[in-house]
């Protein structure tokens, strides 16, 4: 999307109840193009009890594709560090591009139980940071590969056709930051750490541990005007008493770092860009960006400050919604460029 470090995902689409197979590998065919168009470098692709296969999702996307790759969300409960290796590797191989991992420790809480699966919220980054790091290393080093950790032990596990992997195809790991749990497994793996951020102004004077490359979640919506954006984003994201309802639900019960955080109120001033109404009427995943684009690139030029250099943002629906994206880094890479010569 632009010549420099900062890396832009998009999403691809989530699956819903009232959809055939079909219909689904359609809209990921029309969103993988359109990313891919846009200049998005990866594509985050879900996994929960209630999405399509993601490594089936993903084979499909790079399918019809030249260069975006997918970022793969993976919980340690669905698949052996293994088979998660292999499957990278494989894929990889077949499509001649890199496959990039999202790291899951938890997800939502009824799917945990379903699992029978009691670890605790800072635990649960503890595996996947054995779990990852087992990933790691099959896919680095040419070499059998011996492991004791408290949750993973392998002993001379070797991934053969990881050898013939080449070297610009290497993964970027991401993992979630929010918490200092999930910010210690981001510096164990070297893994990006992905935060659900407030607006700029509220890390005012925080200061932000060395030794990780940040990056966030969000969605964005901008166009010539203000007043044109916001109409478009609550024409989209209309206000829902029932999913307000389920988030609230399921912001109780989750012990979610993030969750909890955006749960919590957040006061802006007038105009400003930053809304949560999508993700409070449980339409969406994560903070959106609303309004004129320069209004929008001068928030990202603060996320920039702050050491931010990937972001996910929600999968943009139209062609205009995609190409003012681009324009809004391209806008924001250029102000931070000039403040910082």
């Amino acid at each position: 999307m632009t010549s420099s470090e900062i890396t832009v995902i998009g999403a691809c689409p989530s699956f819903g109840d009232d959809m055939t197979g079909i219909e689904y590998l359609e809209k990921i065919k029309t969103s993988a193009t359109r990313s891919e168009r846009y200049g998005f470098s990866a594509m985050l692709v879900y996994s929960d009890h209630q999405q399509f296969d993601p490594w089936l999702a993903a084979n499909y996307l790079m399918s019809f594709t030249k260069k975006i790759s997918p970022l793969i969300a993976v919980q340690p409960l669905y698949m052996h560090p293994f088979t998660v290796a292999k499957s990278v590797a494989s894929l990889s191989l077949i499509h001649d591009r890199p496959v990039h991992l999202n790291f899951i420790s938890g997800g939502f809480p009824h799917d945990l139980e379903a699992f029978c699966d009691t670890v605790a919220h800072d635990q649960r980054y503890d595996r996947v940071g054995e779990y990852g790091e087992i990933v790691r290393s099959l896919l680095s080093t040419k070499r059998p590969l011996t492991y004791r950790g408290h949750y993973y032990q392998v002993d001379g596990l070797h991934l053969q056709i990881a050898a013939g992997m080449k070297s610009d195809c290497a993964s970027i790991f991401t993992v979630s930051g929010s918490s200092a749990a999930g910010m210690a497994v981001a510096k164990r793996l070297k893994a990006r750490a992905i935060e659900y951020l407030r607006p700029v102004h509220h890390y005012n004077g925080i200061s932000r541990p060395e030794g990780v490359e940040y990056g966030t979640r969000l969605g964005i919506i901008s166009r010539q005007s203000t007043e044109e954006a916001w109409a478009v984003a609550r024409n989209r994201y209309p206000d829902d008493e029932l999913g307000r309802e389920v988030r609230q639900y399921y912001t109780r019960v989750s012990d979610s770092v993030w969750v909890k955080e955006l749960g919590s109120e957040v006061v802006v001033p007038e105009g400003h860009p930053y809304w949560l109404g999508p993700y409070s009427n449980g339409q969406a995943s994560c903070p959106f960006l609303i309004g004129a684009r320069e209004d929008v690139a001068s928030e990202l030029v603060g996320y920039l400050k702050m050491g931010l250099r990937t972001f996910l943002v929600e999968d943009p629906l139209t062609d205009e919604d995609a190409s003012d994206i681009r324009n809004d880094f391209t806008m924001a890479e250029e102000v931070f460029a000039r403040a910082n010569r």
